[in-house]
Formats: structure tokens, sequence, C-alpha cells
């Protein structure tokens, strides 16, 4: 386990490919500590068919063992940009930026949509993308690269315009 560099909010998206990838609790637990889930992601991942019941099972015990924490907008300035990302974003979506603008922390998404929401508020929030974070392992010393392809291979993201 590294010192956490930085603090997201994870995505529904980052969290089923690493989920896919059966790596979920091993590359979150590079870094204890540095992750948060809002319960509106949660509640998302748990109406996965097939798969929801197990990564929320995954996600309880990562909070248990203190790799990631449960997290809501606040009532405020949290609150009211959380409803009007809600226009255009779903709900997970829309909690992980509004908390990440007002915290200061990362939002690890996969979405491109998302992505351009971050970047369009002043000042933008940073997103992170699950390849982003297996590199960053690399570059610690944290995963081999083998690992991190094997990972990677495994998330099921087809984009010809990513890779890690």
């Amino acid at each position: 386990m590294s010192q956490r560099p930085w603090r997201a909010i994870l995505d529904n998206t980052v969290l089923s490919s690493l989920h896919l990838a059966q790596a979920l609790d091993q590359v979150l637990g590079l870094w204890a500590g540095a992750w948060y889930v809002p319960l509106q992601v949660r509640d998302e991942a748990a109406a996965w068919p097939g798969q929801g019941a197990r990564l929320v099972q995954i996600l309880l015990s990562l909070e248990k063992g203190g790799v990631l924490q449960f997290v809501t907008p606040e009532p405020g300035s949290e609150g009211t940009l959380y409803g009007q990302l809600q226009r255009t974003r779903g709900r997970g979506e829309s909690a992980c930026i509004a908390i990440a603008y007002h915290r200061g922390y990362l939002v690890a998404t996969d979405d491109r949509q998302a992505r351009i929401s971050c970047l369009a508020l002043s000042p933008p929030v940073n997103p992170i993308a699950t390849e982003e974070i297996l590199v960053r392992a690399w570059q610690q010393g944290l995963l081999t690269r083998a690992r991190i392809e094997a990972i990677w291979d495994a998330t099921a993201i087809l984009d010809p315009n990513r890779g890690v």
C-alpha cells in the first residue's frame, strides 16, 4: 500500500470496469483511504443485473476495511450543484462531480460526457480514467506492467483510442 496521492470519487464506470477485471479490491487497496463512493453510485451498482449484489458486497467489505468511504452530496451548495447536474447527467455522475467540485477531489470516471462536465466547471474538476489509475500504480511501482495489462485486458473496455 502506498500513501494516498489523491482523493477520488469513484463513478460506476470505473467500479464496474475494475470489478469485471476482478481487480477492484486489489487496485483500490493500493491507496486505502483515498476513495469515496457516493451512495447514488452504490445504488446504481446494486441495480447491475447479475453483478450488482456481488459488487456491493465488495464495496461494503472495502468500506469496512477503511479502503473507501460512502458519501452523499451535502445540503447547500453541494446539493444545489448535484441538482443542476442531474438535468444532463445521471444521479451517480452528478453526485460524483458535485462532491468532487466542493471537496477538491478527482472524479474517477470512464464516461466521456461526465469528463466534459467536470472540465466545464469553473474551476474545473480533474477527471481520472481507469487506465490513468493503472498507469499511476505502475509509475509508483505498485503493480507490474504485466499485471496492469492483464487487468486492462479484462476490463472489457474496447475503445481503440484507450489503453495502458
